[in-house]
Parts: structure tokens; sequence; C-alpha cells
């Protein structure tokens, strides 16, 4: 089995934790996810949050929390609440990176929000989206952006993300050695544009897998942004596919 434990990336089931968080952790649990990585957190004081994760044996991946920049009220509560969770890597999941000079400005923000958090023990990182793949002067928005962060501010390479680019993951994979402790596994279909169900389109995991855990990724982490099936069903096709490598 190449995979033990494995994490979801909470957006995946974005509709039913607006309806009930507390539960659907529960059913993440109950397919055999390992961990979590939110996009929110369902109104929940951090002693709360800690509390629903021991009771359905999850541990906290990671957070995805939002843009930046953040107020000092904004970031304080973050660092809080994953604190309260055991959480040491929180993600800016987006930022529009238009040009060379838009990287740099963004590098600087990233270094002084990571700043902010080191003190705490906690890791700022970047998860992509294919627009960060295009260049400028040269040079892909993504390497600009890494080139001009601190050492320990590290990347979440979205596979499906860079795939649907045209780039290579396992080359970036590779560039980026030592700077990636998570990894969002996320299946690309076979028209080259749709987010399908892990086992279900062109990505190979298992080459994923196996360098990410060569040169340091600590968690694999699934998100489901499109579904051919209801979402529950289809995070948990995923988790299935995976066991089976």
């Amino acid at each position: 089995m190449l995979l033990k434990e494995v994490g979801l990336q909470l957006y995946s089931l974005r509709d039913e934790t607006a309806k009930d968080f507390r539960g659907t952790i529960g059913k993440v649990a109950e397919m055999g996810y390992t961990g979590v990585e939110f996009a929110g957190y369902g109104g929940l004081k951090g002693s709360e949050m800690a509390d629903l994760l021991k009771q359905n044996g999850l541990k906290a991946y990671g957070s995805h929390f939002g843009a930046l920049p953040k107020t000092d009220e904004e970031l304080d509560a973050e660092i809080e609440m994953n604190l309260a969770v055991g959480n040491k890597y929180l993600i800016c999941p987006w930022h529009d990176m238009k040009d060379h000079e838009g990287a740099l400005r963004f590098a600087e923000i990233m270094n002084r929000t990571a700043d902010k958090l080191r003190p705490h023990g906690l890791r700022l990182g970047y998860h992509n989206h294919d627009h960060d793949m295009a260049v400028d002067q040269g040079e892909v928005l993504l390497d600009t952006l890494l080139a001009n962060t601190e050492e320990d501010i590290f990347m979440e390479f979205d596979v499906f993300w860079v795939e649907y680019a045209g780039f290579s993951p396992l080359r970036y994979i590779s560039r980026y050695a030592g700077r990636q402790p998570l990894m969002h596994l996320k299946e690309l279909g076979a028209d080259r544009k749709s987010n399908v169900e892990i086992g279900a389109g062109i990505s190979d995991f298992a080459a994923f897998i196996r360098l990410g855990r060569e040169i340091g990724t600590e968690h694999f982490i699934v998100e489901q942004e499109e579904y051919t099936m209801p979402p529950l069903e289809s995070c948990r096709k995923s988790l299935e596919s995976l066991l089976k490598l």
C-alpha cells in the first residue's frame, strides 16, 4: 500500500460543512481519512475544534486561511485557532499574480506575514493555481515568487493545476525539494480540463507520492473541486482509489 494516511481539504465538502460542520467532520473520519485541511472553521472556537478532531480521531494537516495581507487582528485569530488544533501549516490559497512585478509585491507580503507567524512555530505556504504558471519576463510567476520568499515559506503544489497549465508536476516537485510539506492530490480528467475523482483520469499519483516522500512531503491531501457523483461519494471514491495504488 502506497499510502496509509490521507487528508481531505474540507473545501471539497463546502456545501455539506455549510449545513452541518460537525456532522460532516464525522463523515470524513468514517470514510477513512486521517486528517483534514481547513477552509474555514464552521464558527467553532479553537478548543471546540480541537475536541471535534479528537472525538473523530482526526489531525489537522493544514489550513487554507484566506487571502493576504491580513490585519493583525485577523492574523492573531488564525494563530490562536491553529495553535489550539495543533496545526503548524497555514496556506494562502490564492493570489492574483498578473505579472513579474505583481509576484515580487506578493513575495514581500508573504515574507512579512511569515515573520509574524514564525515566533509561534507556524509556517506560511502558498497553494498554486494555473494562472500562477504564466510566464512574464522569461520566468514563471510561481518561480519568481519562490525565488523571492524566505526558504521556510513552503509550496503546497496542487498537481492538478500544474498539469492543467501544461507543466510537469514531477519537475516542480523535484525543483523545490525540501519546501513541500504538503501536496494536493487532485485528478485531471482525460480532457485535460476537468477535475474528476482520483482513478478516473490521467494523473500518475503513484509517481507524485513516491517523489513527494523522497523530498520530505509529510501530508498528502485530496481536494475535489468538481464531481461526477455526489460530493461525499466523490471524496470517498478518491480515497479508495488512492489506498488501492
